[in-house]
């Protein structure tokens, strides 16, 4: 694959193509015979928006993510759009999935500073989750919340699924980077991971915007 400018096009994961094919698939082979089309759409848009939803949560949650790993993941990002896109009228009437979707992608390949002063984080992409982003670039002893409990990620994504509330998550994002602190107190270190101060005044800032 190439694009238009020459370069060899980064393919999508295989679990997208997949993705794409089963919801494709749904739609044509059980849903396309009914008349009641409105009815249809207003419950299978609420499984693109579910499925938007846990494919950012996955996406912030990977570590480590080089260079290649988040070309992979923009390429998986636009094809995310086009695998939800039977099971909606228009992708756009998605509204705030949509919106998060179209603001993440770009942040994939922004350094932490950028991202941290973004005018879509807070707004659109949820505190919790740009914070559970800047994880993926810090160095090894500065672990994220599931990883502080040896979770997998699956059981730490049904703890995100019961505690909906955007405070309960940036509580336990807060105890992560305290342990942070602790654990590198402990060794006698003498500097924090360049990313620390960072997360640390996003964080500050989100929970003061919950209060």
């Amino acid at each position: 694959y190439r694009s238009s400018s020459g370069k060899p096009e980064v393919p999508c994961s295989l679990y997208m193509k997949e993705l794409q094919g089963f919801i494709s698939r749904i739609m044509s082979d059980y849903f396309k015979n009914f008349e009641c089309v409105d009815f249809i759409y207003d419950n299978t848009e609420n499984i693109a928006q579910r499925a938007i939803q846990l494919f950012i949560r996955n996406a912030s949650l990977l570590r480590p993510l080089g260079e290649g790993g988040k070309m992979r993941l923009a390429a998986d990002f636009a094809q995310m759009e086009l695998a939800v896109a039977p099971l909606c009228r228009r992708v756009s009437d998605l509204g705030k999935s949509y919106r998060l979707l179209r603001s993440f992608r770009p942040l994939l390949f922004q350094t932490s500073e950028h991202i941290s002063t973004s005018p879509a984080v807070g707004d659109i992409v949820p505190y919790s989750t740009i914070l559970h982003f800047l994880f993926t670039r810090a160095p090894a002893d500065l672990k994220p919340p599931h990883q502080r409990a040896e979770w997998s990620v699956a059981r730490y994504s049904q703890w995100l699924d019961d505690h909906p509330s955007e405070k309960d998550r940036l509580l336990l994002l807060r105890s992560a980077l305290e342990a942070y602190v602790q654990s590198v107190r402990a060794r006698e270190g003498k500097e924090f991971a360049p990313v620390y101060p960072i997360m640390l005044q996003l964080l500050q800032k989100a929970m003061v915007n919950v209060q």
